[in-house]
């Protein structure tokens, strides 16, 4: 009989077919309707059971064991594309002017799939899988989407595991890391109000402008006095606006920009240092501040014992010498971290290191090649936890 890896190794022609399907046919953010259909034709066609009631065009795949009940773990695949031209060249080039799959996405939907396609063949094993293709991961708002829809509470799992084709590293390769792996992302807005007036009269007003300039410059210290050197935190003003004409003094302006960090407490401490510096400000100068913040996405945190998992796994399939068990984190954002509802969750993210372009580039085209290795992968966790 032949083992996990004989069998993704006979699919592989088969898997890249898929891929190349997906790879024509993108879509962005929510409206992925033509792909999620697709998803959901091969998942029925090998007699999964699947759920559509959540972050409307997300996909919900189960399997259950036949050795009884066990531990429940998620998958978790991406399914959006991006808004730029494909420049691939390739004869599954996107059929869709204006979008392409850039960051792999594509990929991963036919890995996933493929995993789903096994565990459908191969029931031998205790507790639930739960298959999540989800919708809109390139603006931070499909697992959360998804999670808002009672994701959980109908299909509660233990452990949730995510993975990323990474070419900036070696390829065929697995690179993981404890703790936090991709960081928490919040957006902000500065508004300030102060009193609008004559620009030959600036004495008789109160300019946003100005007192917005000293909030801004003010903040710039927080990050290297407020957080330890040993901590990632960033905070970037990346827009202001304000005013209509050049010889009249605006009512108000206001400016935005992201902060990101690992830990929790690092972004508390900018969100308090930052309304505190604005608020003492603006009232030296008569005017009023308000500082409000959104949340894009959580850190990706992973937890210890997922970890281990992957890493006795990945051992066993590409060996210890193709193993990072400390990848640098990114300060980037990964929204599979709404998945993990809480702490009592366990989590684990992972990169597979790949040929190509960078991600998120025009000419940017999966590699084909990583395929058996990320399926495998995926199965192996799954055999090892569901014992």
């Amino acid at each position: 009989m032949m083992n996990t890896i004989e069998i993704v190794n006979a699919w592989h022609q088969e898997i890249t077919t898929w891929r190349h399907t997906l790879h024509s046919m993108p879509e962005v953010g929510f409206e992925l309707h033509n792909t999620s259909q697709y998803v959901a034709n091969k998942l029925e066609s090998w007699g999964i059971r699947i759920d559509r009631s959540f972050g409307q065009t997300g996909i919900v795949g189960i399997i259950d064991g036949t050795l009884g009940e066990g531990r429940t773990i998620a998958y978790r695949a991406d399914m959006d594309a991006l808004p730029m031209q494909d420049q691939t060249g390739q004869l599954y080039a996107s059929q869709n002017p204006g979008m392409a799959h850039a960051c792999g996405h594509d990929g991963h939907m036919a890995m996933l799939l493929a995993t789903a396609r096994y565990f459908s063949e191969n029931r031998d094993f205790r507790g639930r899988i739960i298959f999540l293709f989800q919708p809109a991961e390139e603006i931070g708002a499909g697992a959360k989407a998804m999670m808002e829809d009672g994701l959980f509470e109908q299909y509660p799992f233990d452990e949730v595991y995510g993975f990323h084709n990474m070419p900036r590293l070696p390829e065929n390769t697995i690179s993981l890391r404890y703790g936090p792996i991709t960081g928490a992302g919040e957006k902000f807005r500065l508004i300030v109000r102060g009193c609008s007036g004559h620009s030959s009269v600036p004495h008789k007003c109160i300019n946003p402008i100005t007192i917005s300039a000293k909030i801004i410059t003010a903040w710039q210290s927080i990050v290297s006095e407020c957080v330890p050197c040993s901590e990632m935190g960033v905070l970037a003003v990346t827009k202001i606006m304000s005013g209509e004409v050049f010889n009249s003094i605006p009512e108000s302006a206001e400016a935005g920009g992201t902060i990101r960090f690992y830990e929790r407490e690092v972004g508390k401490t900018l969100r308090r240092k930052m309304q505190l510096l604005a608020s003492s400000i603006a009232e030296a100068y008569d005017a009023e501040a308000e500082v409000l913040f959104e949340v894009l996405c959580p850190a990706t945190v992973n937890t210890p014992e997922q970890v281990d998992c992957v890493i006795d796994v990945a051992k066993q399939t590409v060996g210890a010498e193709n193993l990072n068990t400390n990848v640098e984190p990114s300060p980037g954002g990964e929204d599979m971290a709404f998945f993990k509802k809480d702490d009592s969750i366990g989590a684990c993210f992972f990169m597979i290191g790949s040929k190509g372009t960078n991600l998120h580039t025009c000419d940017f085209d999966f590699d084909d090649s990583i395929i058996p290795l990320g399926v495998t992968m995926l199965c192996r966790i799954a055999k090892q936890r569901l014992v």
